[in-house]
């Protein structure tokens, strides 16, 4: 059965600390400690046997973490994420259309965690570029009158990116579990009059009324912060930093159950 070591807060432990901590298993490394201490939301190591998630435990206790350690079935698995491209938090309720503009409406208690934030997520960008590998002679040959023409040739080039990308995820009590918002791809028709040309801000408006309308909702950091001041942004490092924080807050809150069972 495997094991987890969890934070009891979200404060992010030290490189220091968690080097210190990870001598007590040779797995560990001093790499690790580094990778962990950037992307530590909640979960700090799992899949550990019983043994040395005690040592483990015991090591980050004495190096001042506080954790503790849990059954890693325990953890909530996150439903897939269903992409919204149209939605509308109306005071009564949460209502999201499909491709068809069909509307499926969840009361606002249905409405169990809004996870909010910029999210660093790798991207492939494709670009050509035309570049000149030589020339064709004209004419006679070198003289009056005589052109060379150029030979250029066609550069394709895939490049991988890392891009801040605005992600606004409603987790529900019900099917389908997760809606998935991405701004670039959300109809902010529902705003009206105070939409505004900037999807950056459309989507801040957007998270702050359902974060004011979900009240019996959990906030991840984001959500909580652009609820507080819409001009203020919460990043994560990376999409599983992003998504283990909600993993650890609906663990933290209550025994969650999947929406599809």
């Amino acid at each position: 059965m495997p094991y987890a070591i969890v934070q009891n807060s979200l404060d992010p432990p030290s490189v220091e600390q968690l080097a210190r901590a990870f001598t007590a298993l040779p797995s560990l490394t001093d790499t690790d400690a580094a990778t962990m201490a950037r992307d530590a939301f909640g979960i700090l190591v799992g899949g550990l046997e019983l043994a040395d998630a005690g040592r483990l435990l015991q090591a980050l206790h004495a190096a001042g973490v506080d954790a503790e350690m849990v059954d890693e079935k325990s953890l909530p698995p996150l439903p897939p994420a269903k992409p919204c491209r149209r939605a509308e938090p109306r005071d009564d309720a949460f209502v999201a259309y499909n491709h068809l503009s069909r509307a499926t409406s969840f009361e606002w208690p249905q409405v169990v965690l809004l996870a909010a934030g910029a999210v660093r997520l790798s991207e492939w960008r494709h670009s050509t570029e035309e570049r000149l590998v030589g020339h064709v002679g004209g004419g006679l040959g070198p003289g009056p009158g005589y052109e060379a023409t150029p030979i250029t040739r066609t550069v394709h080039k895939d490049s991988e990116q890392q891009v801040l990308k605005p992600i606004l995820d409603v987790f529900l009590s019900d099917a389908p579990g997760r809606y998935r918002i991405d701004p670039e791809r959300f109809n902010f028709g529902y705003l009206g009059a105070r939409a505004q040309h900037s999807r950056a801000r459309n989507y801040v408006a957007l998270v702050r009324d359902c974060v004011a309308r979900a009240t019996g909702a959990i906030l991840n950091r984001g959500a909580y912060t652009i609820g507080q001041d819409p001009t203020a942004s919460f990043a994560y490092r990376s999409k599983h930093a992003f998504e283990e924080e909600s993993i650890w807050l609906l663990w933290r809150h209550f025994v969650w159950r999947d929406p599809a069972v």
